[in-house]
This record gives C-alpha cells, structure tokens and sequence, in this order.
C-alpha cells in the first residue's frame, strides 16, 4: 500500500492535534470493507476511518460543500443554558434539552468555524458548483448533546470541563458522479481545558467555534496534501 496514501489519510483522520500508530489497512479475510469498496484503517486518530486504495486527487483544486443535517439526542428535562430550578442538578443530569434557538446558534457556529478553516487553504478554491476539478465534501453531525446545565436562580454559578459533543461525519466524493473517496467518523467533547471552567454563553459559544476550527483544520490540512502530492 503506497506510503503516502497512508499519510494522508492520517490528516484526513486527525481530529486533533497529537500522534498515533502508523495507520494501516486491514488486510486479508477478516479485513472490513464497506458496501461501496471503502476498506477500514486501523491506528488512526479518528474514532473509525475508510478509504478507497490508489485514489488519486491531484486533478482536483476546488472542494464544495454539502451539508447533511444535525441529528440532536433526545434529552428529556429542562432547556439547556436557559434559566430554570436546581431539581434537574440535584438529580446529578449531566445531559440537558436544546432550545431551538440554541440549536440554531450552535449550527450557525460551528458551520463558520469550519468553512473559515477550509478557507485558510492555498491549495484549493471553495466553490458552491460542481465541475470535473470538484471534490465534494458531505458533512453532518449525530448524537449531539449538550452538557451545560440550566442558569440557576440567584448568584450561584456553574463550573463544567466540557460543555457537550457530537459525532462527525465526513465523506469525500466526486462532485460530478458523486464516487466515494473516503469516509471518516469521529465523536469528540467541545472541552473547556484541563480545569473546570465557569459556564457562561460567551465561553460556551467560544468552544464550539474552536471545535469547528479543528475539525476543519484537520480536513484542510488533508486536502492540501492530498490535493499537491497525490500518490506517488
């Protein structure tokens, strides 16, 4: 398996910043391939990585992308980050509703962290059509939870590492015949830091616009590689 199909993939699949394994096919009998020809990569960062082998990109210099919908777990309870009683904390809840308007919030948010990290790349053009030079670029984001509690009556204030998460799905295609390059899966915290950090609407928005960042550094970071070396 070429070398540096194998790196790539390993930019592709780096959510964060950090160092694993070297990545590897699965091989023989017992490898997993996927219904549409993706074989699965063992020793990656992301939580669960396909590729499709001796692909290559380098005809490709502009990416588009398309959004495939934000699936939220269903949380019983009050609003989350709303104001409301301590009786959902004396209960120890760790996991909270989403107002609709949070929703939106959180959507809008981490969309533009994400396109403003593609948007840093040298190598490609974002585009909004497809064309014969288009890679597509499908995303969406399951089970997203939030972890930050009700605002309570009073002067009391909140203390959270993370303020929730979310599961990230990624797949690389042909814009024109919508063939599949990649498909990678990874569930991360949007964490407030090593410590407990007080909860407010100011840090909470920070860090899910940092969590876009990443996982829109990861790609970009990726793409440039892929898109300028190719396979060799």
């Amino acid at each position: 398996m070429n070398k540096n199909f194998i790196a790539v993939v390993t930019l592709l699949a780096a959510a964060a910043v950090g160092c694993t394994s070297t990545p590897t096919f699965q091989t023989g009998e017992d490898a997993e391939v996927t219904f549409d020809g993706l074989t699965r990569m063992e020793g990656t960062i992301m939580d669960a990585v396909w590729a499709l082998p001796d692909i290559d990109l380098t005809a490709y210099s502009k990416v588009m992308f398309e959004g495939v919908g934000v699936e939220y777990r269903e949380v019983s309870g009050p609003y989350s980050g709303r104001e409301g009683s301590t009786t959902a904390q004396r209960r120890n809840q760790t996991e909270f509703r989403l107002h609709p308007d949070t929703r939106a919030l959180f959507e809008e948010e981490i969309a533009a962290a994400f396109r403003e990290e593609m948007a840093r790349s040298e190598v490609f053009e974002i585009v909004e059509e497809a064309g014969p030079d288009v890679l597509l670029v499908r995303g969406g984001l399951l089970d997203v939870v939030s972890r930050v509690p009700p605002e309570t009556i009073g002067r009391s204030r909140i203390f959270i590492d993370s303020i929730g998460e979310a599961t990230l799905i990624l797949e690389i295609r042909s814009s024109v015949s919508h063939s599949i390059y990649a498909r990678a899966v990874d569930r991360r915290a949007a964490q407030t830091g090593a410590t407990m950090t007080e909860s407010n609407r100011v840090t909470n928005r920070a860090e899910v616009r940092r969590l876009g960042r990443r996982w829109g550094r990861m790609l970009r970071d990726g793409l440039d590689t892929l898109l300028t070396e190719g396979l060799k």
